[in-house]
């Protein structure tokens, strides 16, 4: 996060010496101890109006509140008193977190709610339309892009874990692990997120498939596996986990922009615009924002209770999982007794040979059940279908 904070800390210290410093400028104690609130008001005004002594005519039509709050964030990150809440008297404290920036910041809001500020820059979240019409323009290119095999399954699982799309670049194989409860789901971890701290908020959750091959997570993720070459030569899932989101983010630019693309509604979309669609998505299907907000693991304050409280909890978990997978539903899929032609081993030695060499027996089982039913398309009027030998 310092390689993000660092550039801000660096024009600040600029703007506010009149000297041009470099990047890797490292700043001592005494310079940064030197910064008071109206330095930061005056660069804020600057950044916000175009003007460090704004006019009560004068709007901030030129960076939004959020921008403000960004840069406040990360010059905070470098004060000598961090934790400390500045004090006028003295002048003494963090500068950031004076009365006189906090107001400031306020201030642009209001301008923004009465449509008088800069015009928002944020990515919408995708309706569910628009998401399964991107999910079709994906598959229409498998047979000219071989790309095309990993973003259906990013996507897709993106959605399903509402999760962001550089922590879906760092999830690595040994993150998934079989479900011995419900053998026709996978379990995984989330090692590498923005809210990850520790381990206990990394618990592990539920991938549930879908009725829906378009959106089924599992049937999406077997097929990348099976029909791509990288996956072999990394530990991580979807190959290199620095820039492997580039692929997916001008990938999905060039689908947002494809004349076959629908949009229901303006705004901007993005790869973020998944995980806000599936938080709604799910809200509106009746989930309670707390299972939203434990299946996406956003940051939450903890009491003593957390301690002694097992962070996997099946029934949020797989209630908002199972929301996730659309409204044609989940599913589970096992063979039918009696049925010995057809066998688990069987399915995993031909049909997902490379899951099986790289995850291991039980998941690659999971994954051929999800692979074979979607493929020969059974007619299904349950949520478990039956493997029929013929």
């Amino acid at each position: 996060m310092t390689s993000r904070y660092k550039p801000e800390l660096v024009k600040f210290m600029s703007y506010k010496d009149g000297i041009v410093y470099d990047k890797d400028r490292v700043f001592t104690t005494e310079e940064l101890l030197q910064i008071i609130p109206d330095h930061l008001c005056r660069w804020m005004s600057q950044q916000a109006y175009g003007d460090a002594e704004p006019s009560e005519e004068m709007r901030p039509v030129h960076r939004r509140s959020t921008t403000l709050e960004f840069s406040k964030k990360a010059i905070s990150s470098f004060m000598p008193r961090i934790n400390a809440t500045w004090d006028p008297v003295t002048e003494r404290g963090n500068p950031t977190r004076s009365d006189a920036v906090n107001k400031l910041i306020k201030k642009v809001k209001k301008f923004e709610v009465r449509r008088e500020g800069a015009e928002t820059k944020a990515r919408r979240s995708v309706k569910f339309e628009e998401f399964m019409n991107l999910l079709l323009l994906v598959r229409s290119q498998w047979e000219q892009n071989k790309t095309s095999f990993m973003v259906g399954s990013v996507l897709s699982l993106q959605w399903h874990i509402m999760a962001r799309i550089d922590d879906m670049m760092k999830l690595q194989l040994g993150n998934f692990s079989p479900n011995t409860e419900y053998a026709s789901t996978l379990l995984f971890q989330m090692r590498w997120s923005k809210n990850i701290q520790e381990e206990r908020d990394a618990p592990e959750q539920i991938v549930v498939g879908s009725m829906d091959p378009k959106m089924c997570a599992l049937l999406n993720l077997a097929v990348y596996i099976q029909s791509s070459t990288n996956v072999t030569s990394s530990e991580f899932l979807y190959g290199n986990p620095k820039d492997g989101d580039r692929a997916v983010r001008r990938f999905l630019a060039g689908m947002v922009k494809d004349t076959a693309f629908k949009k229901i509604k303006s705004g901007k979309l993005g790869t973020h615009s998944l995980r806000k669609g599936a938080a709604t998505y799910a809200t509106r299907s009746g989930i309670s924002k707390d299972f939203v907000n434990r299946c996406g693991r956003w940051r939450t304050r903890k009491g003593v209770v957390d301690v002694y409280i097992d962070n996997t909890q099946p029934y949020p978990d797989s209630l908002t999982a199972a929301s996730l997978t659309g409204p044609a539903g989940p599913c589970l899929y096992t063979t039918k007794t009696g049925i010995s032609c057809v066998t688990p081993q069987w399915l995993v030695d031909q049909v997902v040979p490379t899951v099986k060499q790289l995850m291991g027996d039980s998941i690659a089982t999971t994954l051929a059940f999800h692979y074979c039913g979607q493929r020969w398309n059974h007619r299904i009027t349950t949520n478990t279908l039956y493997f029929l030998a013929s």
